[in-house]
């Protein structure tokens, strides 16, 4: 005798399977999407407490930009004017009690990160340009430039702010041999 099933019961199972991916994948989008939004606002979930204590603690009278460095340890890199209308950078950071402390420097006695980079360019040419970043190494205020080089190696140039003097830290992927 012959099996007899009704035609639209194989179509339950094919929309069954279909319904249950789309429901997964909803759920990894949604996880991830959290995830990455999480991580985002762990960045910058201490920049207005890091802008409240300079205001109140040195001597700028307004900030403009507020950007995290990881250099020895983490930096808040504050870019503002102080009351005579200098341009001020401020290094603020924690020390090992938790306490905040700072470094500030007059922008007049350094190079432009714009004169920086021009003359970065001039001198590498055939680079890829990843990015910038103003930041401070051994308690001297630095440009970090990271590139990719003509032997796709990533290159974190580290120039000084003070003197246009440089080095760099060249990485190769693992991936390459």
């Amino acid at each position: 005798m012959k099996k007899q099933s009704l035609p639209f019961i194989g179509h339950n199972k094919l929309w069954f399977t279909v319904a249950l991916i789309a429901i997964v994948a909803l759920i990894a989008i949604y996880y991830f999407v959290s995830l990455y939004q999480d991580v985002i606002e762990s960045k910058t979930n201490q920049f207005e407490e890091v802008r409240q204590y300079t205001l109140s603690n040195t001597s700028l009278d307004q900030i403009h930009s507020v950007e995290r460095y990881h250099g020895d340890q983490l930096y808040y890199v504050l870019e503002g004017e102080n009351e005579q209308q200098q341009d001020t950078l401020a290094y603020v950071f924690q020390t090992e009690d938790g306490q905040w402390d700072y470094q500030m420097y007059k922008e007049e006695s350094f190079y432009s990160e714009k004169e920086l980079l021009t003359e970065w360019r001039d001198r590498c040419t055939e680079c890829e340009y990843l990015g910038s970043a103003i930041g401070i190494d051994e308690e001297m205020p630095i440009l970090e430039i990271k590139y990719m080089d003509t032997s796709d190696r990533l290159v974190y140039e580290h120039v000084l702010l003070e003197d246009k003097t440089h080095y760099r830290l060249t990485l190769t992927p693992s991936f390459q041999y």
